[in-house]
């Protein structure tokens, strides 16, 4: 296409001052009329630009919380954007709904206006049947309205009340409008900031898991119950969720259940004082500053900034890597205790917070030294059972002729040719020796070791390792060839290992070496 031949109006090459500093600012403006002046703030000084807009209004430390402190602010200036939508959101806050059918509804930011007949008179419906706990067919018009009404009434209505249907919408409709949980997970903590009020008692806990910022306020810390405390941590501050390891099996479920949040609760009380859970553990508090209601329809006044102190779960990964720490010792004694060797690396405990937890396990477990528990026989039980016998040559003798001779006897029968050419069993045995060979007794074949074994029996822990430094070998190895005797000799181990690298003769056969 030809180019227009259009008349540029001449650019104004007025001077153009550019300052810092406000008040220089308006001096110039009274000194000349012919400069335009214009206030830039200062990028490197953006925060402080920022408090110098806003008013402190208010401060407080909330109870039993993750959240420190609380400091509430206001902007100075004001606007009228959303003016007629609270002046509608007035009127119609008491007016009831009648039955009717669903009439559908869609915008991103729906205001009381962009209704129809319909669609208002099935508005006041569908709240009116949320106020008493029947939660209809709805669209996400209709969802996000009845949100920001709420969040711009504030203090018109009643606050814990709100808070509740707040939560109550995110629990029943978040399934078919996924879009709402981060922003009603910030929208909720806002509101109750901003108002003062405890996380909601309706509270799921999806939603702390969903949320992108600031989950701590929804997680309660009782400060004076470290049980609780402990379950929380397990939750939403741990590395290691003991539940994923393969050990934890039906057999043992209920003894992980009842020992690793003992242990952590444990641990809770050792880092914490005066009453106050993990006072004595300080990693310094985060802080975040924003706006409330960040994204949502927000009257002038109803917008306020909070700064908020708080001991983050989420971004502190020291602490949770001490929980998960915690939980792998826990696991390490319970994997002991049911006879598993193998054990999970240990990085961060102080040798303070192990005693503790070697403390508690060891009451609370019986003892790993169990002896043997042998169960009642039946009394046809005992018909199979091998009668034992001294170790005789003779007898092995004996055998042995009878098993030459049925060798015997069952080749004539399958192939009597070559019958003449198997021996038979005078030939095979030649003339016993007139003197028996001397067995050596329980106490020649131990002899290397016996010291060793009377100092298990005497309490002695280490007399196995002392044994293999001296044999030069490894005390496992030590041990299997102690086993390996007492397994000749009478037909048993002598030896166990409780799982902790501690040895101890099995108690049926102290009273055998003493």
């Amino acid at each position: 296409p030809r180019k227009s031949n259009r008349t540029v109006a001449s650019v104004s090459t007025d001077a153009i001052e550019i300052t810092n500093d406000a008040k220089e600012s308006r001096a110039s403006e009274e000194a000349s009329s012919t400069v335009i002046k214009r206030y830039i703030p200062s990028r490197n000084n953006s925060e402080l630009t920022l408090r110098s807009q806003l008013d402190e209004v208010g401060e407080y430390i909330p109870s039993n919380s993750l959240i420190h402190r609380v400091k509430i602010y206001k902007y100075k200036t004001s606007y009228a954007y959303y003016d007629s939508f609270l002046k509608n959101a007035i009127e119609y806050m008491d007016r009831s709904g009648n039955m009717c059918d669903f009439v559908p509804f869609f915008s991103y930011v729906p205001q009381y206006d962009q209704m129809n007949a319909q669609q208002l008179e099935y508005y006041f419906w569908f709240r009116q049947n949320v106020q008493s706990g029947v939660y209809l067919k709805t669209d996400f018009g209709y969802l996000f309205l009845y949100i920001f009404e709420i969040l711009n009434l504030g203090d018109r209505l009643d606050l814990r009340r709100s808070q509740h249907i707040l939560m109550s919408l995110w629990n029943e409709y978040n399934a078919a409008f996924p879009s709402i949980t981060t922003k009603l997970a910030d929208w909720i903590c806002d509101f109750s900031l901003l108002h003062r009020l405890p996380p909601p008692t309706n509270i799921s806990s999806n939603i702390i898991k969903k949320a992108i910022s600031l989950k701590e306020f929804y997680i309660s810390i009782p400060q004076n119950d470290t049980r609780e405390s402990a379950k929380v941590l397990l939750r939403y501050c741990n590395s290691y969720d003991y539940r994923t390891s393969k050990f934890y099996t039906e057999l043992n479920r209920e003894l992980f259940e009842r020992h690793i949040p003992e242990a952590v609760s444990i641990a809770v009380g050792f880092y914490s004082g005066a009453g106050k859970i993990l006072s004595g553990y300080d990693t310094g508090d985060s802080i975040v500053s924003r706006d409330v209601y960040a994204g949502a329809v927000c009257v002038a006044d109803q917008k306020y900034r909070i700064e908020v102190s708080y001991c983050s779960f989420s971004r502190s990964n020291e602490l949770r890597f001490i929980i998960g720490d915690i939980v792998k010792y826990s696991e390490n004694k319970l994997r002991a205790y049911i006879g598993i060797k193998s054990k999970m690396t240990v990085y961060s405990l102080s040798v303070e917070l192990r005693a503790l937890l070697d403390e508690y396990f060891a009451g609370a477990l019986p003892a790993a030294k169990r002896s043997k528990q042998t169960q009642k026989k039946q009394e046809y039980e005992k018909l199979y059972d091998i009668p034992r016998k001294p170790l005789s040559l003779s007898d092995a003798q004996r055998i042995e002729e009878g098993s030459w001779e049925t060798t015997r006897e069952l080749i004539m029968a399958f192939e009597e040719d070559i019958s003449d050419g198997i021996p038979t069993a005078a030939e095979v045995v030649e003339t016993p020796p007139t003197e028996e060979m001397p067995s050596k007794s329980s106490d020649d074949v131990f002899e290397i070791y016996r010291g060793a074994i009377l100092g298990l029996i005497d309490g002695d822990g280490f007399a196995i390792s002392k044994l293999a430094t001296t044999l030069g070998k490894l005390p496992d190895s030590v041990v299997d060839s102690i086993n390996e005797i007492a397994f000749d000799a009478f037909g048993d181990t002598l030896i166990e290992d409780d799982g902790m690298g501690i040895y101890t003769v099995i108690d049926d056969y102290v009273e055998y070496f003493k």
